[in-house]
């Protein structure tokens, strides 16, 4: 799958996530593979070993939430992902209806830098593969 480069605000923004607080121990494994639903495709998470991003398909406009506020949105259809975690009910229901997946916001708004969580039912690939928070 082709993915275009990131815009340059984005990039700004990306540069200035490697001062995040967030520091991910461990070894990045290789892309897991799953089924998207109603699809015989394979579909994969890419690693991104330099910057320790998972690049995943998801729908577009998803809301980018901290502590139950929105704070920004994801306005494409790839976008990166650092980590996952397993919490409150997403009711998104899913393979994974705890998890929410850890990223940056396209467009940031209100708190919080634009950093939170998506939805794991609104990413297609499968999130097994993305290290724990």
């Amino acid at each position: 799958m082709k993915k275009s480069a990131p815009s340059a605000p984005r990039a700004r923004r990306l540069a200035g996530a490697l001062a995040c607080a967030f520091t991910l121990v461990g070894t990045m494994t290789s892309a897991a593979v799953a089924q998207p639903a109603g699809s015989d495709q394979v579909s994969y998470c890419d690693n991104d070993a330099l910057s320790g991003h998972w690049w995943c398909r998801n729908k577009p406009g998803i809301r980018v939430q901290w502590a139950g506020q929105t704070v920004g949105y994801l306005r494409e259809t790839t976008n990166w992902f650092t980590c996952r975690y397993e919490g409150d009910p997403t009711g998104g229901g899913g393979p994974h209806p705890n998890r929410w997946i850890y990223t940056l916001a396209d467009t940031p708004h209100y708190g919080h830098d634009g950093w939170g969580f998506v939805k794991d039912s609104d990413v297609y690939d499968e999130t097994d593969p993305l290290p724990r928070c």
